[in-house]
C-alpha cells in the first residue's frame, strides 16, 4: 500500500522542502544595498524544487554593447506579471547583465534565482542588480514581498 503512494509522498515532501527552501531564502543580514554585484565565477545554485516560470512570449533579445546590457522595469507597468508573461529578456553567456527595479507603490525585497542573490529596493527608488550572465538557462527575477516574477532572464549559449 506505501509503494502505491510513494510517487504522492515524494511530491509531498519535494513541496515541503520548497516551501522551507522559499521561507528560509531570505537574506539574514541587515545592511543590503540598492545596488548589488554578482561575480562571474561565484558560486550559485538555483534551486531544484523552485523551476521556472512558464513565459506568454519568446524572450525579446537585450540591446548588448561591450559586452554589457542593462535591463529597465517598473513594477506594475512592464514587469513580467503584468504584462501576461511578457517580460523575458535574452542575452548571450559571459554578458556583464544590470537590471534595474523600480517599484512605484511599495518598499520591495528582490531575488534573482540561480545566482541566488536578494536585494532591497524603497518605493520609487530606482534598485540594482549587475551579474555577470556565466551559465545557460531562465533565470526568474522575484518580489519576495509579493511572490510574483517580476522579469525572466534567459541566458543562450
Amino acid at each position: 500500500m506505501l509503494s502505491k503512494h510513494s510517487p504522492l509522498l515524494r511530491r509531498l515532501a519535494a513541496l515541503s522542502v520548497g516551501v522551507v527552501v522559499l521561507v528560509g531564502c531570505g537574506s539574514s543580514s541587515s545592511t543590503k544595498a540598492a545596488t548589488t554585484t554578482v561575480a562571474s565565477g561565484s558560486n550559485t545554485t538555483a534551486a531544484a524544487d523552485d523551476p521556472p516560470v512558464s513565459t506568454a512570449a519568446p524572450a525579446t533579445p537585450a540591446s548588448v554593447a561591450n559586452n554589457t546590457a542593462t535591463i529597465e522595469v517598473t513594477v506594475g507597468k512592464d514587469d513580467f506579471e503584468t504584462t501576461g508573461g511578457k517580460s523575458v529578456f535574452s542575452v548571450p553567456k559571459g554578458t556583464s547583465v544590470t537590471i534595474n527595479l523600480t517599484d512605484p507603490n511599495a518598499d520591495n525585497n528582490f531575488h534573482l534565482h540561480g545566482y541566488d542573490v536578494e536585494f532591497d529596493g524603497k518605493k520609487g527608488a530606482k534598485a540594482t542588480v549587475t551579474v555577470t550572465a556565466d551559465k545557460t538557462g531562465q533565470f526568474d527575477l522575484e518580489s519576495h514581498t509579493t511572490n510574483k516574477v517580476v522579469v525572466v532572464l534567459v541566458v543562450t549559449g
